[in-house]
Order: structure tokens, then C-alpha cells, then sequence
């Protein structure tokens, strides 16, 4: 049985575990794949998507690419909205589509690798280095408005889902 006070902590150990198996992967095979979870890339990336990430050099990530970042035991798939150099080594500073600021900057040690596409209805997608106009103007809808935000995902999830695939509810 579990005491009441453990779960925050084992919910904790957990995600560090996941994280440090996804830079184990990368390093070890090169190549990760996983379903995205948050709205923060909307409409780049959809809950549901499979993101298909490859490991790389520090200077093979360019202003545009969506990379993956190990932090604080979380994975983060954000795109990179400007590199800064210091002291040797590189710094990226990156920013969810659908965010109104830019995350802290990611070091190093904390690059996972890139986006490199991902997946859709079984269907692979580039991930575009900007935004199209109808994208951009979509991520400040979401940025501004959490119940817009939710609506979008739930008509974008009847869309992607085809109807003879949804069993009815039986009473």
C-alpha cells in the first residue's frame, strides 16, 4: 500500500526515468519515437502525434528546428527561436508555437536531438521551419484563449477520427 505523500514523489521518479531512457535511445540507436501530449505546439504538432526525433550535433540545430529537450526529468518538443554562443559552447533558446514567451535556454547537455517529422493519420509530415500565416494566426488564438485552444483540439480530433473507427457507447 501506498502512503499518501509517495505519489508526487514516484510521479517524479517516473518522469525522470522516462526521460533518461528517451537520451538512452537516441544515443544508443540514434532515432526515438513518441506521442506528443500538450497543446504547447499547436498547430505544428497535435496531441496524439507521433513525433519522430534523431539525434544530433550541436551544430546541426538551426533557428526553425523543432528539438527535443531533457529537462528537469520532462521531455519538451519546442521549436528553436534563436542560438546564442558563449563560452565555447551553444546555447538555444526555444519557444512553443502556441506559447506567449520563450523557455529558459537549453544547454548542451540537455539536447536531445531534432523533430525530424512526424506522424498523422499514418501519414508523415515535414515539420516546417516557420509558420504559414493561418498557422501563426491559429498559435495566437491559442496563446490568448485556453477555451479556444480546447475547442481547436476537439474538432481536430473528430476530424482525425473516422467515425466507423469509434465503437458507440453501450448502455
Amino acid at each position: 500500500m501506498r502512503q499518501a505523500g509517495s505519489a508526487p514523489a514516484d510521479t517524479a521518479a517516473a518522469l525522470k526515468t522516462r526521460c533518461e531512457l528517451a537520451a538512452e535511445v537516441l544515443r544508443s540507436f540514434g532515432s526515438l519515437r513518441f506521442a506528443a501530449t500538450g497543446w504547447s505546439m499547436l498547430p505544428t504538432v497535435w496531441p496524439g502525434d507521433t513525433l519522430v526525433v534523431e539525434r544530433v550535433t550541436q551544430d546541426q540545430v538551426h533557428v526553425g528546428d523543432v528539438v527535443l529537450v531533457g529537462r528537469e526529468g520532462r521531455l519538451c518538443a519546442h521549436r528553436v527561436v534563436s542560438i546564442a554562443e558563449g563560452r565555447g559552447s551553444a546555447h538555444w533558446i526555444t519557444q512553443g508555437d502556441a506559447m506567449p514567451a520563450p523557455d529558459r535556454a537549453v544547454i548542451e547537455s540537455e539536447l536531445l536531438g531534432r523533430v525530424a517529422y512526424l506522424i498523422r493519420a499514418e501519414k508523415c509530415i515535414a515539420v516546417p521551419a516557420e509558420l504559414s500565416v493561418v498557422e501563426n494566426l491559429i498559435a495566437k488564438i491559442v496563446r490568448r484563449s485556453f477555451p479556444a485552444a480546447r475547442a481547436l483540439v476537439y474538432l481536430h480530433r473528430m476530424v482525425q477520427t473516422p467515425e466507423g473507427s469509434v465503437l458507440p457507447c453501450q448502455g
